[in-house]
């Protein structure tokens, strides 16, 4: 994931590109056919203010280009209609109205647009941590009711990650707290880097981190925290504090749990099994298809420092 708004579902957005595709053209054909009418219906019929709905439509859809496209299209429409429906009438006059009329829809589709990416800009901000610019929490919990619904329905494996930095309060407590935002942006920045745009990673708050892996089996989810957890102690170790490790506890569901909030439980609890182990320990945990429920045994931990071993398969 590359920030938090890009966090989207897949699939969706080509059928949602054509339908907006789709959209544009409509409001464009009826911006120009709006404006040509009423010149045609004359000075005494109102129609020049319906092209705002359809501009506007434009805007929001496309962005200030197409709007701006829009307006001058519309304002084009009704100067080219007018001199074919009343060739007599004043030139001045006529270039007059057509500029009031650009002027008009232009500025409609500049302040549409200004509306549009102030609303963009606060949703983002309302789904991005301020200190890692990573997902944050409420944008982690959307995303993972979003990959359950998908595992439901494909029968494809979901893995969820918990991590957290160990140690971190003393580490503030010795270095300051600008010294901890630090080493959390690094964190962020490794964790940004390190996945896939499919993938969500977010800050939970504190020194806690998530991390969404849709279609990622055991095995993938294994190699690709490895590579965090590296990747994580060479960004970390550059800046203030000294080496930072994190203990990661993971989930691979094979089928689809019944909640979210079990993803979230089975993955914390692995996360503490982690750091109860050791620091910089890597437990993972399988749910089989078609296991019986009940609560997960306890089981030992993975230590991503040594080499492989079998991972502990939990019933659900």
């Amino acid at each position: 994931m590359r920030s938090a708004g890009e966090v989207a579902p897949r699939g969706a957005p080509v059928q949602r590109r054509a339908l907006r595709r789709l959209g544009l053209g409509v409001a464009s054909l009826a911006a120009v056919l709006i404006a040509s009418g009423g010149t045609i219906a004359g000075p005494d019929v109102g129609f020049d203010f319906l092209c705002l709905w359809p501009i506007g439509i434009v805007t929001w859809l496309g962005g200030l280009p197409a709007g701006f496209a829009a307006s001058l299209a519309s304002a084009t429409a009704s100067l080219a209609t007018g001199l074919l429906a009343r060739p007599g009438f004043a030139e001045g006059v006529r270039l007059w109205n057509f500029a009031v009329d650009l002027g008009v829809y232009l500025s409609q589709a500049w302040l549409l647009s200004a509306l549009h990416s102030r609303m963009d800009r606060e949703g983002r901000l309302a789904r991005t941590d301020e200190v890692t610019h990573i997902a944050n929490r409420r944008a982690f919990e959307e995303a993972a009711d979003r990959e359950l619904e998908r595992a439901r329905r494909q029968g494809r494996p979901v893995t969820l990650a918990y991590l957290d930095v160990d140690d971190f309060k003393r580490l503030n407590d010795r270095y300051g707290h600008a010294a901890g935002d630090e080493v959390l942006e690094r964190v962020g920045e490794a964790l940004r880097c390190g996945t896939r745009r499919i993938d969500t990673a977010a800050r939970l708050g504190g020194d806690e981190f998530g991390l969404i892996l849709p279609d990622t089996s055991e095995v993938a989810a294994r190699a690709l925290l490895e590579r965090l957890r590296a990747s994580v102690g060479a960004a970390a170790a550059a800046g203030r504090g000294g080496p930072v490790t994190l203990s990661i506890g993971a989930v691979t569901f094979e089928a689809a749990p019944t909640s979210v909030p079990e993803m979230v439980a089975r993955a914390d609890a692995a996360m503490y099994a982690a750091k109860r182990a050791g620091k910089g320990w890597i437990r993972i945990e399988v749910v089989r298809a078609g296991s019986d429920g009940g609560s997960p045994p306890a089981a030992q931990g993975v230590d991503a420092s040594a080499p492989a071993r079998p991972t502990r398969v939990l019933p659900v």
